[in-house]
Parts: structure tokens; sequence; C-alpha cells
């Protein structure tokens, strides 16, 4: 099953709400490209209230920064901690690592 797709608020809280209830771990995922359509900042600011409003909740958003280097790094410098691309890229890989953060396949 794919994981849910979260684009704002009330979408990220169902999906933790949804965790909690279920007592899991939940892997979340913004839409396609969402890096450069949402931008950084509201991203991690998304990711911070979320991590504040449930913290005994274990979760990993999955930002998807489409094919754009420049949102993914924009996305950790902001705190994300966890990027998606389309093609893999080492360079972006290697600076999330030494950020704490990682760059992931995209779950389908």
């Amino acid at each position: 099953m794919a994981p849910p797709v979260v684009r704002d608020w009330p979408q990220m809280k169902a999906a933790l709400e949804a965790a909690r209830r279920s007592d899991d771990t939940a892997t979340l995922v913004t839409p396609e490209d969402a890096a450069s359509l949402y931008g950084a900042g509201y991203l991690a600011a998304l990711e911070r209230r979320a991590r504040q409003e449930f913290p005994d909740i274990d979760f990993t958003l999955i930002v998807d920064c489409g094919d754009a280097p420049g949102h993914a790094l924009a996305c950790l410098r902001a705190g994300v901690r966890c990027i998606s691309m389309r093609e893999p890229n080492e360079r972006i890989a290697d600076i999330a690592r030494q950020m704490g953060a990682e760059l992931v396949r995209r779950p389908t």
C-alpha cells in the first residue's frame, strides 16, 4: 500500500492521528515536485509542527524534490530530514548524510 500523500496540515494531522490509533510508524510523502510547488520553508515548517504536536509518533515525511538539486538543498537547509529526487544524485545524498538527513527513493 502506498503511503499517504500530505499537502497541508489537515492531511498531515489526519495521517498522524491514524498512525497513533494503529500504533504504527508512519511514512508520509508529499506530492511529486512538492519542493518547487510549496517551497522548502513551508515543508520544513509542516514537518516541525508535526514533530511538536505528535512527539509520540515515529514518522518519516519524504519531501519530493523532483529533479531539482537546488530545491533539494533548500529543503535540507530548512531542516527537512528526508528528501527524494527523480534520479539518484550522489552529491545531494552525501550532503544530506552530512546534515543528518537522507535522500531516498520515492515510495510507490
